[in-house]
């Protein structure tokens, strides 16, 4: 199809051929046809699309906020015997947490050929890279044939971390003087709970199931193990805010794993991971996540207003009930800690309702500016994640 040169030449010279043969200027008319042939000429030179095969190599699927993100494409002709005479290649496309994005990329002349390049992940979130949108364009560049090619490569962008001394061990401690990475596969049977989404389903207890009508899954645990569990608040009011609550989170994950405790993640009212096999799987969790209310993003502007506002502060948020319900029915643990940009004071009341199942309840609050307090619960306020882990890091009890 013709570019944007392209239409332009036909179009003048459409209006030269006309007024040519109107007024009887045979120069003009001859010129005009001469732009038409010429562009007509480069729709047959440039031809059907062309095809290629297109590999694409990432240097890391799973970067930091910050960190570049490097990629190399290896392009190749799909018919051999039919080589595009120049090869364009337009632009590689990135749809990430800022939008849709085009890369425009060198031209290739000979194939098979490697091009390379390398862009920021400035934030948060789930990068797809590609299609790669490539085609051929005539000597002129009067007319091209682009189409898209490949598949497209997903990258995660963690959330920062912040650096973190200490974090609470929690009640016990192992008796061989290491604290191991506490999950729910011990030795110890402790009972039946209601399934949750993300649940190993080897465990479920089918007699149980069709007798509650619900799923029912085995529970075991390890009494020695300490462990730590972190809810994760969704309600924000700008995308902005979501990111630095789960930077908050992968703080205290990151350091409750390198203390060798017990880990859980659970996004409230969404999905769950464990620690077991690292803090890979929970940072993966917190790259994908998203509000509970969609928010429109708009490129590059980190605090966009969400559709709905949070819940208001007269009524606890039903998905953070039905959360802290869960954890009754889950072997007691150590220590539960809230990371959330919305909750109130009967969000924490509905928290501070756990306070004889686990031995700490920890919470806290990012761009707080109200004053909100429960006794039995520790509260830490901070504008930012940064903020909040030196605040974290203040606290007598684990330091």
């Amino acid at each position: 199809m013709p570019t944007q040169r392209g239409l332009l030449v036909a179009g003048s010279g459409a209006a030269l051929l006309a007024v040519g043969l109107l007024f009887g200027y045979r120069e003009l008319a001859l010129l005009g046809a001469v732009a038409l042939v010429a562009v007509a000429a480069g729709i047959v030179q440039a031809g059907w699309p062309a095809r290629f095969r297109v590999r694409r190599l990432v240097a890391n699927a799973r970067v930091r906020e910050g960190d570049m993100i490097t990629v190399t494409l290896e392009v190749a002709a799909e018919t051999r015997g039919r080589r595009p005479r120049r090869v364009l290649v337009a632009a590689e496309w990135v749809d990430g947490p800022d939008g849709l994005v085009r890369l425009p990329l060198p031209e290739l002349r000979v194939l098979p050929a490697q091009v390379g390049y390398a862009f920021r992940a400035d934030r948060r979130g789930v990068v797809d890279i590609g299609p790669l949108e490539a085609g051929r364009v005539d000597a002129l560049g009067l007319a091209s044939s682009v189409r898209r090619h490949g598949e497209t490569t997903r990258v995660l962008v963690h959330p920062p971390v912040h650096p973190m001394r200490a974090v609470p061990n929690g009640a016990v401690a192992d008796p061989d003087g290491r604290r191991d990475a506490a999950d729910s596969s011990g030795l110890t049977f402790h009972g039946l709970r209601e399934y949750v989404p993300g649940d190993d389903l080897r465990r479920v207890h089918w007699r149980s199931s069709a007798r509650h009508g619900r799923l029912m899954t085995r529970e075991h645990v390890d009494t020695s193990r300490p462990r730590i569990v972190v809810l994760v608040d969704r309600r924000v009011t700008g995308l902005g805010e979501l990111d630095e609550v789960a930077a908050a989170a992968a703080s205290v994950l990151v350091a409750a794993c390198r203390a060798g405790l017990g880990i859980e993640l659970q996004l409230i009212g969404g999905r769950r991971a464990d620690g077991r096999t690292g803090p890979t799987a929970m940072l993966d969790l917190l790259a994908e996540m998203t509000p509970a209310t969609a928010a429109p993003a708009r490129p590059g502007d980190r605090h966009e207003p969400s559709a709905d506002p949070p819940a208001t502060a007269g009524s606890a948020d039903p998905e953070l009930v039905t959360a802290c319900r869960l954890l009754r029915l889950r072997p007691a643990g150590d220590v539960v800690v809230l990371i959330s940009a919305a909750a109130d004071t009967a969000d924490l009341v509905v928290l501070g309702e756990l306070r004889g199942f686990y031995s700490a309840l920890i919470v806290g609050l990012i761009g707080a500016t109200r004053d909100v307090a429960m006794p039995g619960l520790l509260v830490l306020k901070a504008a930012d994640a940064g903020e909040l882990a030196l605040r974290w890091d203040k606290v007598k009890e684990w330091r």
